[in-house]
């Protein structure tokens, strides 16, 4: 799906500026359906999540929600240069409302990845009452990650004058791909260089790295929200997904970790999706949509049954033929 077959629809927030919100599904016809608000990863943008829906794992939602793709500022394929004051994390989580107030949607499913994910948790926090639930990709509420990584490269990366630095650029490809041994990263990072204005992903990331901790914050402030924290074993922030899952209510947070995968989204996107459409019928949402890969199991089961009847029957009366299994 390309730009053109969504709806731009710029939101005018308090703190931000404009926002580009890329509808996917139609607005008119969102009563009844669930509203998923999506916001994007440093080093990407909306497109990552409209494949994400696209996936066919994702079809059934993809018929019973509508999408609203938070483009951060800057972060649109070939945008011109941002000239404004760039936004934190914290006042793009905040104004994240104005989205859903443009719309005249009261309540929503929040779903972000990295950096898209500390700005969903701040959203929450901001505004627990217009969120069912959070889906949380990657998500760091410390500032330990990119400091544990950079260290003194950090210091170099001159964010602040919108110089992307061939630090800056490995940053951003073991941000995608953490341990994982991926040979495509250097192309990775030439789509990267041909995709996006270095100078608008420096301030995004430059922002990511400036973050505060919410570590001591997110449990009391989000203890009664159904969330799902989502990591690859391999991805970059694996610790500090640990340590925002021991600091919220365990009763209400499921933490799923997919195993020899760095990027969850692209590498894992099954995964993910029953995991969200799980998250959503807990909230009550989307309660009519099957969750893939389970009719395939209780097929498979109630052929074993089938299969095993008589074996349990055997004792009575042993079949006469050998048992086709």
């Amino acid at each position: 799906m390309s730009d053109a077959e969504l709806q731009l629809l710029p939101v005018e927030t308090s703190k931000s500026g404009v926002i580009n919100v890329y509808v996917q599904g139609n607005l008119e016809d969102k009563q009844g359906k669930t509203v998923i608000l999506t916001v994007h990863d440093v080093g990407t943008n909306h497109k990552a999540f409209v494949r994400f829906v696209n996936h066919p794992a994702m079809a059934e939602v993809k018929q019973r929600a509508v999408f609203l793709h938070v483009c951060v500022p800057g972060q649109e394929d070939n945008a011109p240069d941002y000239i404004h004051d760039f936004p934190s994390l914290a006042q793009l989580g905040e104004d994240l409302v104005c989205v859903l107030d443009k719309v005249d949607v009261k309540t929503c499913i929040a779903f972000g990845e990295g950096a898209g994910a500390n700005i969903v948790c701040r959203f929450a926090m901001a505004f627990p009452n217009r969120i069912m639930g959070i889906c949380l990709v990657h998500c760091t509420s410390t500032t330990a990650g990119i400091i544990e990584y950079c260290k003194d490269k950090l210091i170099n990366l001159r964010l602040e004058s919108g110089m992307m630095t061939a630090s800056a650029w490995d940053y951003l490809a073991f941000h995608k791909f953490g341990s994982a041994d991926k040979k495509d990263k250097q192309q990775f990072i030439e789509e990267l260089k041909g995709l996006l204005n270095p100078k608008n992903l420096s301030k995004y990331l430059f922002s990511f790295s400036k973050r505060t901790d919410l570590s001591t914050i997110i449990g009391s402030k989000l203890d009664n929200m159904d969330a799902l924290l989502v990591t690859g074993a391999k991805a970059s922030h694996l610790h500090t997904v640990y340590t925002t899952h021991k600091s919220m209510n365990k009763k209400k947070t499921t933490l799923l970790v997919v195993d020899n995968v760095g990027d969850v989204m692209a590498e894992a996107p099954d995964n993910l999706a029953r995991s969200l459409i799980l998250l959503c019928k807990g909230c009550g949402v989307l309660s009519g949509v099957s969750i893939p890969g389970m009719e395939r199991q209780r097929t498979l089961s109630s052929s074993m049954e089938e299969a095993d009847r008589p074996r349990r029957l055997s004792n009575a009366q042993p079949p006469t033929a050998p048992l086709n299994q």
